[in-house]
């Protein structure tokens, strides 16, 4: 018999977790210029929670999981995420499931990487209480039922055949082992050993499932990240109830090692069915060595900007050679990646050369009128995105997955001298310290 919403809130809500006691309350200046306070506290079982109210009139909300145990060769992990929002949980089937996911959360997505899963949610206040329930069962509870298991394993396999068979994912891969090395989680490629495990036969699958989940599906390696119109007292209540029923559990999480800084030049050449003659495109990257925690990370990301309208500048406007030159830094807490993708009818080795060339100058003397307009570009994207829960939102799971978030990189700091300096320490010199990557169109 399907459960009317009454009765499934009851449900949802039924439980004798309390709240601990808060740990932290603080300010922070976040990259939209605003302040914003953080009410975190501790379930009894281990849970984290961390919470911010704003005027947004809608709301966000990140669970993540973290364990040493999530990891790419086993498959387990990725199958997990998938039957989230659409498997039996807590005392709902699969079908009730997913009717009260349809009725109460309007956006939702879940992401699995080394070592974490992420489920992530939007939804309109009136949803709250339901919401948060549905969130708390669908992490923890999951049960895995077969006939979900068995679509869910089929919808996996299709999304691995996809990404492993797709045009672009040699090259991506080769660049990524390149980067972070063969034996890095983030340079693994675990794509062969997920297939084999999407096979398996859908009665062992859920068993092995239900298994895996007992392992690492412990509320001490969990924190909730609320952002939205919310109240305060409300959130504790609603919170505690949910998720704080749930036993104490916690296991050892994944600690990412740190990914070696690029010291030497390698250049690899691939074709591109993506792309048609006389079209190209070069892949320029390294890392820097500078991690979302390092203390010159806002300097570079403010050099990748500075790059990328100088390159904007060269090969566009002077030159002509591209459409869209793209230069970009990407920060976490194991490296500090930084690229340059240009796609053009030049070959790759003139629109190397040219590239290095727009370096060379950038390392001579930064343009002070220039770098202004740069902050002004970032102040007006700081502007729109003032008001905005899922920017939040990444922002507080980042600085607590990884030590920091580059929503908190304030370059309006920055100074002339500080631009020169990072660019004569972390961009490379031509056919130095980098990876190349020439993608040949067919």
């Amino acid at each position: 018999m399907r459960l009317s919403r009454r009765d499934a809130l009851k449900g949802l809500l039924t439980g004798s977790g309390v709240v601990g006691v808060q740990t932290a309350a603080l300010a922070r200046p976040n990259s939209q210029g605003l302040s914003f306070q953080i009410s975190s506290w501790s379930l009894d079982n281990g849970l984290r929670v961390h919470v911010v109210a704003n005027d947004s009139r809608y709301m966000s909300a990140v669970v993540v999981l973290r364990s040493d145990l999530i990891k790419g060769e086993g498959g387990l992990a990725h199958l997990m995420e998938h039957t989230s929002f659409v498997g039996a949980a807590g005392t709902f089937s699969a079908t009730e499931v997913s009717g009260l996911h349809k009725d109460w959360i309007q956006e939702s997505n879940a992401t699995t990487q080394p070592g974490m899963i992420r489920w992530q949610a939007s939804f309109l206040p009136k949803h709250f209480e339901h919401a948060v329930g549905l969130l708390a069962i669908t992490s923890l509870d999951q049960k895995f039922d077969v006939e979900t298991v068995r679509r869910q394993a089929r919808v996996v396999l299709q999304e691995l055949y996809l990404d492993h068979h797709h045009a672009g994912t040699r090259s991506r891969k080769m660049l990524e082992t390149a980067l972070f090395g063969a034996n890095h989680p983030y340079g693994i490629d675990t794509t062969e050993s997920e297939i084999e495990k999407a096979k398996t036969p859908p009665e062992k699958l859920a068993v092995e499932l239900r298994d895996y989940a007992q392992t690492i599906r412990l509320p001490a390696n969990f924190d909730l990240f609320l952002v939205g119109d919310l109240d305060a007292t409300l959130a504790r209540t609603v919170v505690g109830r949910c998720f704080g029923r749930f036993p104490s559990a916690q296991g050892p999480m994944l600690a990412v090692p740190r990914a070696p800084v690029t010291r030497v030049h390698r250049a690899f050449t691939a074709p591109s069915p993506e792309l048609r003659r006389p079209l190209s495109e070069i892949k320029i990257a390294w890392n820097t060595g500078v991690g979302i925690g390092h203390r010159d990370a806002k300097v570079v990301l403010a050099l990748s900007e500075y790059l990328n309208d100088v390159l904007f500048s060269r090969l566009r406007e002077r030159h002509g050679d591209t459409y869209s030159p793209e230069a970009s830094y990407e920060p976490d807490e194991c490296s500090g990646i930084f690229k340059v993708a240009i796609p053009s009818t030049e070959a790759p080795d003139t629109i190397e050369h040219k590239v290095f060339d727009g370096i060379a100058e950038l390392k001579a003397g930064i343009d002070a009128r220039e770098l202004e307009r740069f902050r002004d570009r970032v102040e007006l994207k700081r502007r729109k995105n003032a008001e905005n829960s899922e920017s939040l939102v990444e922002c507080l799971a980042d600085r607590v997955v990884q030590g920091g978030s580059i929503y908190d990189l304030d370059l309006e700091t920055v100074t002339r001298d500080d631009v020169l300096a990072a660019a004569r320490t972390y961009l490379p010199s031509y056919r130095g310290s980098y990876i190349r990557l020439s993608l040949l169109g067919r």
